[in-house]
């Protein structure tokens, strides 16, 4: 009995902590708005500025290797569909491979794997080093366009 009820106490002492971290999680700036220093105010600020600048980039940065990750395949990249108004990706080719139907299989620098597939209206092969830029068309199905040439190739993601 005497556990159960120390066990309720400092779980009723942990609440409090509890909600104070979660505000602090949520505004970084509190506890500098709290402080009655000029002097001591202004450097919390700056510090939390500082901190606060390298965690945006951080979350930008995760965000990107997400939307790279997904980007291609239909049923997962719905959200940046949704999200974002330029649904586009754009990388280096790395190396042009020959499909067993005889389509090209595109490796680009970022590590993605795209096949072509029918519907297409570029003629000619693609060559490495091209700077392929892949949009999803309003059909759903993506389309990869080069710098270097006219015309573009539907595809689909591989890998």
């Amino acid at each position: 009995m005497l556990r159960s009820i120390t066990a309720f106490l400092a779980l009723l002492l942990l609440v409090p902590l509890t909600a104070a971290t979660a505000q602090q999680r949520e505004d970084p700036y509190a506890r500098c708005a709290a402080m009655t220093q000029d002097a001591a105010r202004l450097a919390c600020f700056d510090e939390t500025y500082a901190t606060q600048r390298v965690v945006v980039a951080q979350r930008e940065e995760e965000r990107e290797a997400r939307r790279e990750e997904v980007f291609g395949f239909r049923d997962r990249d719905r959200l940046i569909e949704r999200t974002e108004d330029d649904v586009t990706m754009s990388s280096a080719v790395s190396e042009v491979l020959q499909g067993s139907r005889r389509e090209q299989v595109i490796l680009l620098e970022n590590g993605q794997l795209w096949r072509q597939v029918n519907g297409g209206t570029m003629r000619s092969r693609v060559r490495q080093g091209w700077v392929a830029t892949i949009s999803r068309h309003w059909s759903g199905a993506y389309e990869m366009r080069f710098e270097q040439g006219s015309g573009y190739l539907r595809v689909a993601r591989v890998n």
